[in-house]
C-alpha cells in the first residue's frame, strides 16, 4: 500500500462546495493541513485551485487525498504537478506508485524512469512495472469472492476463529477527525444456517479508539491484535509526534475473551502491529519501524524463552526491502505468508510468501492474481486451502472488503462427458508431442481418467473417443480448480448423436 498503515486510516471524500479564496480561508486550510484534518483543508485548496493555479496548493491538495487516500483524485493532482514539469524526486516517486496503483503500469514505468534520474532504485522500480504486464494474465492459484459480510465502511485483517472470522470494522460513533470515519474495532463473524452471517462487536476488547489485525492462536487460546497507544481514553503521542502502535493480546476462556493486556515488546518510541504465531507458539513474527532496519516498516521476530520474548530481530534481506512489509501471517503448515509494496508486484501492498529452509527464508513468491491486484492487498490467512484476505480493489461495498480465498488443485483427474451431462467410458488421453502417441490413461465408467502423473505447464493432451470430435487441452500443468478434477466435454461427430 502507499502508506503505512494497519487499516487505520480509510478514504473520506469531501464534497466540494464553492468558497471565497479569500486569505482568512486560506490560512484555515493550512491549519486543517498542518492538524491532519485533510478532507476540510481539500474542500479549500479546490475551490482556490478553481480560481487560478497555484503549486504549493496543488501540492497540498495532492497530499490531502494521499493521505485521505483518495487515490484516483491524488494521482489526478499529482499529474497536474508532473504536467507542469516542476516535479521533484519526491513527487514523480509518488506519481509514479499512483499510476501503478491505478494499474496504468506503462506510464509508471516512465515516471519511475524519470525518478531514476535522481534515485538508481528507480530501475528497478520500473523493471516491476514489467513484471506487472508480464504476469497480470497468468492464471493463479486461488479463487476468490468478497464476503457477504462487507458494508459501505471498511473490513479488514481477518483470523479464524471457531466457525467464523475476527476482523476490524471502521464502523463506530467515534469519528478520527484526519479522516472523517470511524475508528476501527474487532467484530467477529459466524456464519448461520441460512448462509447469512452473525456480526458482533467484540465488547471485552474494544477501546475507544483502534483496534485492528488480529491473530487467534489455537494453541494458547491467546487472541493478539494491534491497539493505537492510549492511556486511560488519551492518545500518546510519541517524541516524533506520531501515534504509535502497541501490540496487545487476550486470553479465551469460559467462552468470552479476558481484559486485553499489553506485550512486552512495545516502546515509546516504535510502532509494533500486525502478529502472528508460529505453530508452537514460540515464535511471534510482526512488523514495526523500529530503528535499524532495511526500510520504511519491515518485519521482525522474537522468541518465547522462559516464557518471556526475546529482543526482537529483523528477519534479514531476503524478507524486507527499502520498501514497506506488513501484516505477516505463519500459516500451520510453517508457510510464511505478508505483505510488501517493494517486492516485484501488481501495485500497492501485494501478498507474498516464503517458506523456511534450515536456517533461512526462501526468495518471496507473488501470489498472482486474482488474489493480488493493482491495489492494496494484505491481511492474507489460510487452513486447510481456505481462508481470507483484504483488498481495497475496485467493484467492493467499502474503502476496504474481506474476500474469502480457495487455494486451487493441480488438475489430477478428468471429467468426460458428453453433451448430455453422462460420463463417457474408455475416452482415450494422449500426449500431444508430434508423433508421440502414448495412452496415458482411459475413463472409467464415471467418466473420470487419472493424469496425476503429469507435470510441466507446457504438457498438452489429446482426449478421444470414437463418434466424438477430439479435444485438445493446452498447457494441462499451469490449470487449477478447487479439487483437482478437469471437466471435459465432448461434442459429437455429425451424424454420430440423433
Amino acid at each position: 500500500m502507499l502508506s503505512y498503515r494497519i487499516g487505520l486510516f480509510t478514504v473520506f471524500i469531501s464534497v466540494v462546495h464553492s468558497l471565497s479564496a479569500q486569505p482568512d480561508m486560506m490560512a484555515r486550510a493550512d491549519k486543517f493541513y498542518a492538524n491532519g484534518v485533510y478532507p476540510d483543508a481539500a474542500e479549500i485548496y479546490v475551490s482556490f485551485l478553481e480560481q487560478g493555479y497555484d503549486y504549493i496548493v496543488n501540492t497540498k491538495l495532492a497530499d490531502c487525498y494521499f493521505q485521505m487516500e483518495n487515490w484516483q483524485q491524488a494521482e489526478y493532482w499529482y499529474g497536474v504537478i508532473a504536467s507542469h514539469n516542476i516535479a521533484d524526486a519526491g513527487t514523480l516517486l509518488r506519481y509514479a506508485d499512483l499510476l501503478k496503483f491505478n494499474g496504468k503500469y506503462r506510464e509508471a514505468k516512465n515516471y519511475y524512469l524519470k525518478y531514476a534520474i535522481y534515485k538508481p532504485e528507480g530501475y528497478y522500480l520500473a523493471s516491476t512495472c514489467d513484471w506487472a504486464i508480464t504476469n497480470k494474465s497468468k492464471q493463479g492459484g486461488y479463487a476468490v469472492e468478497p464476503v457477504a459480510f462487507n458494508t459501505t465502511g471498511s473490513e479488514m485483517t481477518p483470523t479464524q476463529f471457531k466457525r467464523g472470522v475476527i476482523f476490524a470494522r471502521s464502523n463506530g460513533d467515534e469519528i478520527n477527525p484526519n479522516t472523517g470515519t470511524p475508528y476501527y474495532d474487532l467484530y467477529y463473524a459466524e456464519p448461520r444456517v441460512d448462509n447469512s452471517w452473525s456480526v458482533n462487536p467484540m465488547e471485552h476488547v474494544n477501546a475507544d479508539f483502534h483496534e485492528a489485525a488480529p491473530f487467534y492462536d489455537t494453541n494458547s487460546k491467546l487472541l493478539f491484535f494491534t491497539r493505537s497507544n492510549h492511556i486511560n481514553d488519551r492518545t500518546i503521542v510519541s517524541p516524533d509526534g506520531q501515534v504509535k502502535l502497541e501490540l496487545f493480546y487476550a486470553a479465551y476462556t469460559d467462552g468470552k475473551f479476558a481484559r486485553p493486556r499489553p506485550l512486552s515488546l512495545n516502546s515509546r518510541g516504535y510502532s509494533a502491529g500486525h502478529p502472528t504465531l508460529s505453530p508452537d507458539g514460540t515464535i511471534l513474527i510482526f512488523a514495526s519501524d523500529m530503528a535499524g532496519g532495511k526500510g520504511g516498516i519491515d518485519l521482525y521476530y522474537s522468541l518465547k524463552v522462559n516464557n518471556e520474548w526475546t529482543e526482537p530481530k529483523n528477519m534479514g534481506d531476503v524478507i524486507n526491502t527499502p520498501g514497506d512489509e506488513l501484516y505477516p501471517y505463519l500459516a500451520p503448515d510453517g508457510v510464511l505468508y505478508f505483505s510488501s509494496n517493494y517486492h516485484a508486484g501488481f501495485g500497492g501492498q501485494d501478498i507474498f510468501k516464503s517458506h523456511r529452509m534450515d536456517d533461512h527464508w526462501t526468495v518471496p513468491e507473488n501470489l498472482g492474481m486474482p488474489v493480488n491486484s493493482s491495489q492494496d492487498d494484505y491481511g492474507f490467512t489460510i487452513k486447510n486451502g481456505f481462508g481470507y484476505f483484504t483488498s481495497n480493489r475496485p467493484g467492493g461495498k467499502g474503502s476496504d472488503d474481506i474476500y474469502q480465498v480457495t487455494q486451487l488443485a493441480a488438475i489430477s483427474t478428468l471429467y468426460v462427458y458428453d453433451v448430455d451431462q453422462k460420463p463417457v467410458f474408455k475416452a482415450k488421453v494422449t500426449f500431444v508431442e508430434g508423433a508421440n502417441t502414448q495412452i496415458i490413461t482411459e475413463t472409467d465408467v464415471n467418466g473420470l481418467g487419472d493424469v496425476s502423473t503429469l507435470s510441466g505447464a507446457s504438457t498438452s493432451i489429446k482426449i478421444s473417443k470414437e463418434g466424438f470430435l477430439d479435444k485438445v487441452i493446452n498447457d494441462i500443468g499451469s490449470l487449477r480448480s478447487s479439487n483437482g478434477i478437469l471437466p471435459v466435454e465432448l461434442q459429437p461427430l455429425l451424424g454420430t448423436n440423433e
